[in-house]
């Protein structure tokens, strides 16, 4: 009989239509994790360091370790809000090197990552289905991107494109290591640092130089001496106080670049958006925060440390209530600022060759 009856319930179990679940499978399905959200990661992380005050946390890092891009393990800079992440990581871990690499990538180079040692999340930001088959990946203008060098090894967990054919965005992330928790690289990716290296380590005529440059790239028109800085886009000016009237050239220099960044905005060059601006209200603190962004990558690719908005403690409030709606403002915000960085540097190359022509 019990032998009848066992047959007979192994038969009703696979009887066409009925599903089959074994033990395990339903074990695993109740205590499955939900999907990894690493856009509310990054955001929550940004938000607690501006709860903390000064200094703004995207400067904190060249302000403890000096100027400088992370570095992927080929030589390449990191982009977008991968240079903010990983340059708070190195400070808080206190890392000198600036490279950065997976598991996979150590091993081809001879080494291993030390046991016990924890990665941190290199993420990309893009847009599918753009128009004129446009993927949104192009790494040279930074839209949208962060970086995606070891793409095989990112997580996607979607986008936000709501209606058929729309552009969709997507974030993919993969684990990273710096070079000081790896055994075995060859002795490049331990750079030594000058110990006297800091912010301000860059000569003031090159940078000077540099500046003019931006100008005459950007074709903006610019007029120096009045008692304000700012971008007005209706005319395309940049008003800047004399040099004089600054506690140092450094702090003249990154306002300088602030404005150009807000200048890059117009719709004759890079087109940035956030809406309506009117002096203290949500699209005018995306702004600020765009060209703060963009301010801080365009010095930290010429080698100094920009420091400029001395009292921003209005700022911090709309920029929390920002982040607060939308989880994916400051990768939007740090992609943008990639491209205005880019759009920048790439005014200067032509001022500078204008010049010397």
């Amino acid at each position: 009989m019990a032998r009848t009856s066992t047959r007979s319930a192994a038969a009703r179990s696979t009887t066409p239509g009925a599903p089959r679940r074994s033990a395990a499978a339903a074990k695993a399905r109740s205590v499955s994790k939900p999907p990894r959200d690493v856009a509310q990661e990054i955001t929550d992380q940004i938000i607690a360091l501006l709860e903390q005050g000064d200094p703004l946390p995207w400067r904190r890092p060249w302000r403890t370790a000096g100027a400088g891009l992370p570095l992927r393990f080929n030589g390449d800079a990191y982009r977008g809000v991968n240079v903010f992440m990983l340059g708070l990581k190195a400070m808080a871990a206190g890392y000198a090197s600036p490279y950065w690499m997976t598991f996979k990538q150590a091993l081809e180079l001879g080494a291993a990552v030390r046991k016990g040692e924890r990665a941190t999340t290199v993420v990309y930001y893009g847009v599918a289905g753009r128009r004129n088959g446009e993927d949104g990946a192009g790494d040279g203008t930074g839209d949208r991107a962060g970086d995606r060098a070891g793409a095989d090894h990112a997580g996607d967990v979607g986008g936000d494109g709501a209606a058929r054919g729309a552009p969709r965005r997507f974030l993919k992330w993969y684990a990273a290591f710096n070079a000081e928790q790896i055994e075995g690289l060859p002795t490049r990716y331990h750079p030594e640092r000058s110990a006297d290296l800091d912010g301000g380590a860059r000569p003031v005529a090159p940078l000077a130089q540099i500046a003019d440059a931006m100008i005459a790239g950007l074709g903006v028109d610019y007029r120096e001496g009045g008692d304000r800085a700012c971008y007005i886009r209706d005319v395309d000016r940049i008003e800047m106080p004399d040099v004089s009237r600054f506690e140092c050239y450094r702090r003249y220099l990154a306002t300088r670049f602030h404005e150009c960044a807000h200048a890059a905005e117009h719709p004759k060059r890079l087109g940035i958006d956030y809406g309506p601006k009117v002096f203290g209200n949500e699209a005018y603190a995306k702004g600020e925060l765009y060209a703060e962004l963009a301010s801080v990558i365009v010095g930290a690719t010429l080698g100094f440390a920009p420091d400029h908005i001395e009292d921003h403690a209005a700022y911090v409030q709309s920029w929390l209530a920002a982040l607060r709606g939308d989880k994916r403002f400051i990768l939007k915000a740090s992609a943008d600022a990639q491209r205005g960085a880019d759009y920048l540097i790439a005014a200067t190359e032509r001022g500078m060759a204008a010049r010397a022509a």
